[in-house]
C-alpha cells in the first residue's frame, strides 16, 4: 500500500473491509447456527449464512478487479489512447467500485436481517460488521463521485446518493437493534 506511484488503493482496501465485514457476519450465523437455544428458523439461518458468504467472496473479487481497472485505466493514460477509450478506461475505474457498494449494501441488508435473530455477546460483532460494510460504502462511493467530476453522469450520481442514504439507514437500525436486544440482557 504505501508508494508515492499512482495505484489502487481507497477501494480495494474498502473491498475487503467490506468482504471482513461481510465474513465476521457469517460468523456471527455459524456461532447462531450452534446454539441449541436457536429456536428461530433454520432455513432462513441457513439461507442468511449463505448470503453472507457469497457477499464476502464478492467483495474480495471487487478489490481484484478495482486493481485490474485502474492499471488498464493507467495504461490508457499513458499510452496513446483516444479520449474515448480514455474515457471508457475511466468508466471502468468507476464501475468497479458502484458494484462493490451494491455488494456491500446487500451486506448490510443481511445484517438488518441477523439482527432480529442476533443477542447475546456476539451482538456487538453483527454491530461492528454492519459499521464496516457501512464505512467502506462511503469509501467506495466517495472514489465513484471524484471520478464523476471528470465524467460526470447523473444517473450514477443518483444512484450513489440512494446506496449512501440507504446504507446509513441499514447501519442505524442494526446499531438501534442490537442496543434494544443488549438492554434487555
Amino acid at each position: 500500500m504505501a508508494s508515492s506511484e499512482p495505484t489502487p488503493a481507497g477501494v480495494s482496501v474498502a473491498a475487503v473491509s467490506a468482504a471482513l465485514g461481510a465474513s465476521l457476519l457469517l460468523k456471527v450465523l455459524e456461532i447462531v447456527a450452534k446454539r441449541k437455544s436457536f429456536t428461530g428458523d433454520l432455513q432462513r439461518l441457513s439461507l442468511l449464512r449463505e448470503a453472507a458468504k457469497n457477499e464476502a467472496e464478492r467483495l474480495t473479487q471487487y478489490a481484484d478487479e478495482d486493481i485490474a481497472a485502474y492499471r488498464g485505466y493507467m495504461e490508457a493514460r499513458r499510452g496513446k489512447a483516444t479520449d474515448a477509450e480514455l474515457a471508457g478506461s475511466l468508466r471502468g475505474v468507476m464501475e468497479t467500485p458502484l458494484n462493490a457498494s451494491r455488494s456491500a449494501l446487500s451486506g448490510l441488508n443481511l445484517c438488518v436481517e441477523a439482527s432480529e435473530i442476533v443477542h447475546g455477546a456476539v451482538a456487538a460483532d453483527l454491530a461492528t460488521a454492519a459499521i464496516l460494510l457501512e464505512g467502506a460504502v462511503r469509501s467506495m462511493l466517495l472514489c465513484v463521485q471524484v471520478n464523476l467530476q471528470h465524467i460526470p453522469d447523473l444517473e450514477v450520481t443518483a444512484e450513489c446518493t440512494e446506496i449512501e442514504e440507504k446504507a446509513f439507514l441499514q447501519l442505524a437500525s442494526v446499531l438501534r437493534q442490537v442496543a434494544i436486544r443488549s438492554a434487555r440482557a
